[in-house]
C-alpha cells in the first residue's frame, strides 16, 4: 500500500497551476529551500502535455500565500521541440499563451523562453517528456480506514493500479476532477515501488462524493525537476507558524516561482453509486 502527497488547487485557469500541499508521506530526497522575498515576482506555469498544445500563464504576485492573480500580458513567448520547431506563443486571454503547432509527444526535449514588456524579466527552461505510464483500473470506494477519536478520516478512498517500468526512475503526478472540477492533486515516485505493480491510495479528508458524480483521475509522468517542484511546494504547508516563507525549487532560470512540466496523461474515470 502506497499514499501519495496530497496538493491542493488554489486556482483553475489550467491544469496544472501552482499547488498548496499537506504532506502525507514522502519518497524523495530532502528538498533545500530560498527564502521568499516580499517585492513582487514573475510566476511563470507552463505545460506541454502529451498530444495537446503547449499553454503559458504568467502573472505576479508578491508572495507565495497571494492567491490574487495580476496576469502579464504582451511578453514574448518562445517554445521550441527536439525535432526543430520554434514557435511564437499567441496571447490567447490576458497572461495566457499557447501554441498553435507544437504539441506534446513523448520522449521530447521542450524549451521555452519568456521575454516580458519592456526586458523587465527573461527566463528560460527545458523539460523531457518522460515514457507514458498508463492507469491499469480506478477505483472508489467508501473507506475501510478505521476510525481514530479525534483524527478527521477520509469518507472515501481513490485507489490508482499502474504497473511502474523497470528500466528507469519514474515520477508521477495524479490530479483528480469531480465532475470535470480539478479538486486536488498529488505527487510520488517509484523509489520503493520500481517495475512492480503498484496501487497508490489517493487519500484526502476533504473529499466529498454523491451518488452519480463522476471522479476522473488524470495519470501524469513527468521529470525529476517537475516531481520536487510540488513536492516541495507540498512542504511549505508544514512550516512551523511564523516562520520565513519559503519558496519550491523551480526548474525556471530567472523566475523563483513556477514550472515547466512536459509530461504524459492517461485518464480513467468512475461514477459513483
Amino acid at each position: 500500500m502506497k499514499t501519495s502527497q496530497k496538493l491542493n488547487s488554489i486556482n483553475g485557469l489550467f491544469i496544472p497551476f501552482l499547488m498548496l500541499a499537506t504532506i502525507l508521506t514522502s519518497c524523495t530526497e530532502a528538498i533545500e529551500f530560498e527564502f521568499d522575498v516580499a517585492a513582487p515576482q514573475l510566476v511563470v506555469e507552463a505545460i506541454v502535455p502529451e498530444s495537446q498544445y503547449a499553454e503559458v500563464i504568467l502573472s505576479k504576485t508578491a508572495n507565495i500565500n497571494d492567491n490574487n492573480k495580476n496576469l502579464v500580458s504582451n511578453a514574448l513567448v518562445v517554445l521550441e521541440d527536439g525535432f526543430g520547431t520554434s514557435e511564437t506563443l499567441q496571447e490567447v486571454s490576458p497572461g495566457r499563451y499557447r501554441s498553435n503547432k507544437i504539441k506534446g509527444v513523448p520522449g521530447s526535449n521542450y524549451a521555452l523562453s519568456v521575454q516580458t514588456e519592456g526586458n523587465v524579466s527573461f527566463i528560460k527552461s527545458e523539460d523531457r517528456m518522460p515514457k507514458p505510464v498508463f492507469i491499469n483500473r480506478l477505483r472508489v470506494r467508501e473507506s475501510i480506514i478505521p476510525e481514530i477519536e479525534g483524527v478527521k478520516m477520509p469518507d472515501w478512498e481513490v485507489i490508482v493500479e499502474y504497473t511502474d517500468p523497470e528500466d528507469e526512475i519514474n515520477y508521477y503526478r495524479f490530479v483528480e476532477y469531480v465532475n470535470g472540477k480539478v479538486t486536488v492533486s498529488y505527487v510520488e515516485n517509484d523509489r520503493f515501488n520500481n517495475g512492480k505493480d503498484n496501487k497508490s491510495f489517493l487519500t484526502c479528508v476533504d473529499r466529498k462524493l454523491s451518488k452519480g458524480d463522476t471522479l476522473t483521475v488524470e495519470m501524469q509522468s513527468i521529470s525529476k525537476a517537475v516531481y520536487d517542484y510540488f513536492y516541495a511546494f507540498g512542504t511549505i504547508n508544514n512550516l512551523v507558524q511564523g516562520s520565513n516563507t519559503t519558496n519550491p525549487i523551480s526548474n525556471i532560470s530567472g523566475a523563483n516561482l513556477g514550472y515547466f512540466s512536459a509530461h504524459t496523461v492517461h485518464r480513467r474515470s468512475v461514477v459513483i453509486e
